[in-house]
């Protein structure tokens, strides 16, 4: 069911993408635009420490209101059950267990740098299958935090990417937070060689108070960048916090800014029209947190 603040559009198509990964099971929901508007490329998104919920839906639809293919995907399995993804927001009671439960989900597969990426490439696979993407495109991914980091990954792993964004993501992987939010189990991290997509374009959307990114994490995510050769772009948004894209109806973690989270919608706009050049990109007025878009 599409949100409020969007005319309906039942002409979307909607279907699940399933697969079993290294013993795991995955699903993914894709929207794509109507049939007749033809094959389109397509745009992957990864969640934050939650899992797949509901708001991640919600954006894939976002893509495919703009035209393109849109492909919310499961980073965690069976690992968070699919139905137990949304903020405890009225059971204060269960959020200490839910959170600790995400979290460990979170850095089982993110210390797994051959697991995380194989599991991006099997997506992405997964993706360019379905009949409505076009192969003229490379895809591109968007994340939110740890969807962010995970699309930085994308590129560090040379995953088959034409760019990304990341929406108030880590700048590095695995690495723990000071002090960590959360007295989880952190497996060893098995780190892997990072070959890089120098051919990706690669946007950071960061917010100037997101007390995860530091300004020590920016100057070696900014040397790693260059002396690989990557493009990249980095806003950071005055007066910003962390989650600052994520709709408040998801509970806590969702921090909506609404300054950052229009211009940081933009780019990414922006970014689109380059990388998927020829594309007709439609006009939504609202984004899938509801702030408006010029």
């Amino acid at each position: 069911m599409s949100l409020d603040f969007w005319p309906p559009a039942p002409d979307l198509r909607r279907d699940e993408i399933s697969f079993t990964y290294q013993g795991n099971d995955y699903l993914g929901h894709l929207v794509a635009p109507a049939e007749s508007a033809g094959p389109r490329p397509l745009v992957l998104v990864v969640h934050n420490y939650q899992g797949l919920k509901q708001f991640d839906i919600d954006v894939a639809e976002y893509m495919a209101r703009l035209g393109y293919v849109g492909l919310a995907v499961d980073a965690y399995g069976n690992d968070v059950p699919a139905d137990d993804r949304e903020f405890p927001v009225n059971e204060a009671s269960r959020i200490p267990e839910y959170q600790k439960r995400a979290f460990e989900a979170m850095v089982r597969i993110e210390h797994d740098f051959n697991k995380l990426r194989g599991l991006l490439s099997a997506w992405i696979e997964a993706g360019m299958a379905h009949p409505t993407v076009s192969n003229d495109y490379q895809p591109a991914v968007i994340g939110y935090c740890f969807g962010g980091m995970v699309v930085i990954e994308c590129v560090r792993g040379g995953l088959p990417i034409s760019g990304g964004v990341s929406f108030h993501g880590l700048l590095q992987t695995a690495e723990k937070p000071d002090p960590p939010p959360f007295d989880v189990v952190r497996p060893p991290i098995v780190t892997a060689p990072n070959p890089y997509n120098t051919e990706a374009v690669l946007v950071i959307e960061n917010g100037a108070e997101d007390q995860l990114v530091p300004f020590e994490s920016q100057q070696r995510f900014f040397a790693e960048m260059d002396e690989a050769g990557v493009n990249w772009c980095f806003h950071n948004h005055a007066k910003t916090p962390h989650g600052f894209a994520l709709a408040e109806r998801i509970g806590p973690p969702g921090r909506l800014y609404e300054p950052a989270d229009r211009r940081s919608t933009q780019h990414m706009l922006d970014l689109f029209r380059e990388l998927f050049a020829g594309v007709p990109q439609n006009r939504v007025e609202y984004n899938a947190a509801g702030t408006s878009i010029p």
